[in-house]
This record gives C-alpha cells, sequence and structure tokens, in this order.
C-alpha cells in the first residue's frame, strides 16, 4: 500500500508547546522499506502514531493509496488500521494472560476470522519466525527476542499492507536483532508489506531501501 504525507503537523496541547511535527511530507511506493532516524525527541514516534491512527494531527494530509486517512472517521479509522495496518513496538505489548497462540488469534478474530482459521494463521506465522516450539506458551517464559518475534508473527498473521516498526531490535543483542531483521525483512518483501522502521542502529538503517533523517520535526 502507497503511503504519502503532505505537510503533516502535530502538537501536543500543552502551555507554550511547539509542533512535534512540523511540516513533514514523504512518499513511499506499495511493497517498498523506509528507515527514519533521528536524535531522540525529533517526532519519530509521533509520526509512527498518526500514520497509525492513535493519534490526530492538526494540519496536513494522510494518504494511503487514494483513500484519505485523515478524512475518514474515527470508527472508519479503527477499522482501516485494524484492517491494513500493524504497529510493532519496542516492547511488543503481548497480553500475559494469553498463550503466544492466542496472543496472534486475538487481533485476527476480531478481524472476524473463526477460532480455527484464526489458530491455523497463527500457526503458519509461528512456523515462519521460527518459532513453532513455543505454540502454547506463557509469554512470561518467552526471551526478549523470542516476544519481538511473535509480535511480527501478529502483524504477518493480520495480512496488514503497512507494518509500522518503532525500534523493533532496541531492546536486543545482536543474534536476536538479526534475526527478527532479517525475519521482518523477508516477510515484508515476500508479501509486498510496505515497512517503516524508526530506528538508531545502523544495521536496520542500512538494510532499508529508502533512508530519511527527522529533525525538528521535519523530514529530510
Amino acid at each position: 500500500m502507497r503511503i504519502k504525507c503532505k505537510e503533516i503537523f502535530k502538537k501536543y496541547r500543552s502551555y507554550n508547546a511547539k509542533s512535534v511535527i512540523n511540516g513533514a511530507s514523504f512518499e513511499l511506493e506499495s511493497g517498498n522499506s523506509l528507515s527514519i532516524t533521528g536524535p531522540s525527541g525529533v517526532g519519530k514516534s509521533t509520526l509512527l502514531n498518526v500514520l497509525a491512527g492513535i493519534d490526530e494531527i492538526d494540519k496536513g494530509e494522510i494518504f494511503f493509496d487514494d483513500i484519505s486517512f485523515t478524512n475518514l472517521s474515527d470508527s472508519n479509522k479503527t477499522l482501516f488500521r485494524l484492517n491494513n495496518i500493524s504497529h510493532i513496538f519496542q516492547s511488543p505489548n503481548l497480553l500475559m494472560d494469553f498463550n503466544v497462540t492466542e496472543n496472534i488469534m486475538i487481533p485476527l478474530i476480531y478481524q472476524g476470522n473463526t477460532k480455527h482459521k484464526s489458530k491455523s494463521l497463527a500457526i503458519q506465522c509461528l512456523e515462519e519466525v521460527n518459532l513453532i516450539e513455543h505454540l502454547n506458551s506463557p509469554i512470561s517464559i518467552l526471551s526478549g527476542g523470542e516476544a519481538q518475534r511473535v509480535g511480527i508473527a501478529r502483524a504477518m498473521a493480520m495480512k496488514s499492507k503497512i507494518i509500522l516498526a518503532d525500534e523493533p531490535t532496541g531492546n536486543l543483542d545482536s543474534i536476536n536483532s538479526q534475526l527478527i531483521l532479517r525475519n521482518l525483512i523477508e516477510i515484508c518483501e515476500s508479501h509486498m508489506i510496505t515497512l517503516i522502521v524508526v530506528s538508531h542502529d545502523n544495521d536496520v538503517i542500512d538494510k532499508m531501501r529508502n533512508k530519511k533523517t527527522m529533525i525538528d520535526g521535519k523530514i529530510i
């Protein structure tokens, strides 16, 4: 899915607040990958949040293909996100009361899939990220790298057209970082998923097809 941002602005409501995103514009073709780097506090994570519809922009437009995401109602944004966008955080936000397979199944069931189909998709995606041995494992026993791979498997299973990844290797050792990065890139390339990664990791940045830097809320 093609992404186009036109002069977007975002300011958080506080006394004398400055714009966190300050007229950012960029385009990314469907199935392509992009790294966004820059100093802390320049708006990188906020940019991912507005692309996912978690935060509203104050000005500008965001398009996914020919759909003006900005002009969708809140309910339609939620529906669009559920069916098209996956967000991978530095901490994978897994539900501790459910096992590995169930964590992948839950958003699939919300999409309208049956339990049987959701479980089948979850197992298939766990195989792709080499975690089939943890099919029924509680989240509490997973390493940081394994938990992050569950997050990737969940994004895969949802058949998202866009994956937004915020420092996906930030808490991992070099071996797990390489494994997760390889998983993520291979999955996105084989399924024509558009990938945007916020990272300070040069290994991550170098493997993306496109590279941009964010400074003072602008993309350069």
